[in-house]
C-alpha cells in the first residue's frame, strides 16, 4: 500500500473530483435529495459507512417517525 498523502486543502474540506455514469449520477443525486444532503455530503456519507462509521446517511436525526415503523 502506498503511504497517504493528505491534499491540499481548501478551507477544512478537501476537493474531490470523479467520473461517473450518467445514470449513476441521477441515482446518487436523487439518493443525496431524498436524504435531504447535496451530493458532496452524501458521497461523504457513503464513504464513512463503508468505513463503518457513523455517517449522515444512517444517524440522522428524524423527527418523524415513518408510519410503516409506527405502531
Amino acid at each position: 500500500m502506498i503511504d497517504y498523502k493528505p491534499p491540499k486543502m481548501q478551507g477544512n474540506k478537501v476537493p474531490f473530483s470523479t467520473r461517473l455514469t450518467p445514470k449513476q449520477h441521477r441515482l446518487a443525486a436523487e439518493a443525496a435529495a431524498t436524504a435531504g444532503l447535496s451530493m458532496a455530503e452524501y458521497i461523504g456519507a457513503l464513504i464513512e459507512r463503508d468505513a463503518e462509521l457513523p455517517n449522515k446517511l444512517d444517524n440522522r436525526e428524524d423527527p418523524h417517525l415513518p408510519i410503516s415503523r409506527a405502531s
